[in-house]
C-alpha cells in the first residue's frame, strides 16, 4: 500500500489517535496518583523521586502534541483523497467521516488553549488529559469503522458541483464534531456525579431519577457499535476507575466541587466554538438550495432533522440567557443535542424517510434519482 495513499494515512491517524488516547488515560491516572507520590517523597531520601511530576508534565504535553500530529496526518489524508477523486472529499461516508475527525482534532487543539488546559496542574490537568484522551479514542474507534466502508471513489454528480459543496459540509463537520465534544464534556460531568453519589451517598446524595437518567444515557449508544459502547458505558467505566482511585486519597472526591463549579463554563465555551459553524452550515445549505432548486427550504427529511438538531442548541442558548439556566440544566440539553446530531449525521440513512432524501450519501444503498433533484 502506498504510504501516502488516503487509506494508509487514515490508518496512521488511527494509530496516532489510539496511542494518544492510551497515553492520556495513563497520565490521567498519574495525576491522581501524584499526591501519593508526593507524600512518599517527603519520607524518602532518594532524589530520583523528584522526577515524577516533571515526567507527568512532559507526558501530558506530548499528549497535546500527539493530537496536533493526528490532525496533520488526517489533513494529509484529506489532501490525498482530493488528489485521488479530483473533488472535495465529502461525497461518501468513507470520505466525510474522516473529514469530521480532522475537524475534531482541530477543535480539541483550539479548545486546549481556549479552555486553558495547557496551564492546568494536578487534578485539573488530569481532567484535561482525560478529556483529550476520550476524544482521541473516540476518533480512533470512528476511523476503524471507516476502514470497513466501501473505499471506491465516485464521480461528483451535477447537483454537487457547486462552490457550496466544500464550505457547507466542512462547516457542518466542524460544528457537529465540536458539539459532540461538548456532549462528551457534559457526559463526563454526569458520570462523575453518578459515582460520587454512589460512593459518598450520605454526604452527596444524588436523586434516584438523576441516576436512572445517567444509566439511560450510558445504555442508549450501545446498539450503535464500538463508538457507542466506548462513549456510553465505556466512559462510565473509566470515570468509575478514576473515582475509585480518588477514594484512596485523604480528600476522596472533594476535587469534584471545583470541577462541578467549572463544568458549566467548560461546556459553554465548547458550545461557543461549535454553534456558529452549525449555524453557518444551515445557512449555506439554504443558499445552496436556492441556487440549485430556486427555493431556500424544501422540507427534505434531512433538512428537518438538521433543523431539529440546531433548535436543540438554540433552546440551550435561549434558556441560558433568558431563563438563567446554568449548570446541569443546560448540560442535559447538550446531551440530548448530541443524540440529535448523531441521528442526523449517522442514523439518518437507516430511517425510512431518508430513502427519497436529496441528502443521502452516494455510498448508501438507495440514491435519489436525478429527477427527484429537480423537484
Amino acid at each position: 500500500m502506498d504510504p501516502l495513499s488516503y487509506r494508509a494515512l487514515i490508518q496512521d491517524t488511527l494509530y496516532f489517535a489510539l496511542a494518544g488516547g492510551v497515553l492520556g488515560l495513563l497520565t490521567t491516572f498519574g495525576w491522581f496518583l501524584q499526591p501519593a507520590w508526593a507524600r512518599k517523597r517527603e519520607h524518602s531520601l532518594h532524589d530520583s523521586e523528584e522526577c515524577t511530576p516533571r515526567f507527568l508534565n512532559l507526558a501530558s504535553r506530548f499528549l497535546a502534541l500527539s493530537c496536533v500530529l493526528a490532525f496533520f496526518i488526517n489533513l494529509a489524508a484529506q489532501i490525498s483523497r482530493y488528489i485521488e477523486v479530483k473533488h472535495w472529499p465529502a461525497q461518501t461516508m468513507y470520505e466525510v467521516i474522516p473529514l469530521g475527525t480532522t475537524t475534531a482534532f482541530l477543535s480539541v487543539v483550539v479548545l486546549y488553549f481556549v479552555l486553558g488546559l495547557n496551564r492546568a496542574r494536578g487534578v485539573a490537568r488530569a481532567f484535561g488529559d482525560l478529556f483529550i484522551a476520550l476524544v482521541m479514542l473516540g476518533c480512533a474507534s470512528t476511523l476503524k469503522y471507516v476502514l470497513g466502508l466501501d473505499p471506491s471513489g465516485k464521480a461528483l454528480p451535477p447537483a454537487l458541483q457547486s462552490y457550496w459543496f466544500s464550505t457547507h459540509i466542512s462547516a457542518y463537520m466542524f460544528g457537529y464534531f465540536t458539539l459532540f465534544i461538548a456532549t462528551l464534556a457534559a457526559w463526563l460531568h454526569f458520570c462523575f456525579k453518578f459515582w460520587r453519589g454512589t460512593f459518598q451517598a450520605s454526604l452527596y446524595p444524588v436523586p434516584a431519577r438523576t441516576k436512572l437518567a445517567i444509566i439511560f444515557f450510558a445504555l442508549v449508544p450501545v446498539p450503535f457499535g464500538s463508538q457507542g459502547i466506548l462513549m456510553g458505558p465505556g466512559v462510565l467505566l473509566i470515570t468509575f476507575l478514576v473515582s475509585l482511585l480518588s477514594l484512596r486519597g485523604a480528600n476522596k472526591m472533594a476535587w469534584f466541587d471545583s470541577w462541578e463549579n467549572g463544568s458549566d463554563r467548560f461546556t459553554w465555551l465548547i458550545f461557543v466554538v461549535g454553534f456558529p459553524f452549525l449555524t453557518a452550515g444551515l445557512i449555506q445549505g439554504s443558499l445552496w438550495a436556492h441556487e440549485s432548486w430556486a427555493f431556500y427550504w424544501g422540507w427534505d427529511s434531512k433538512e428537518v432533522s438538521a433543523l431539529i438538531s440546531w433548535l436543540f442548541y438554540l433552546i440551550y442558548l435561549h434558556l441560558r440567557y433568558v431563563a438563567g439556566w446554568r449548570g446541569e440544566k443546560g448540560m442535559w440539553i447538550l446531551l440530548f443535542g448530541g443524540i440529535s446530531i448523531y441521528i442526523t449525521f449517522q442514523l439518518f440513512g437507516d430511517l425510512p424517510a431518508s430513502q427519497s432524501s436529496l441528502h443521502r450519501y452516494t455510498d448508501m444503498d438507495s440514491v435519489p434519482a436525478e429527477r427527484l433533484m429537480q423537484e
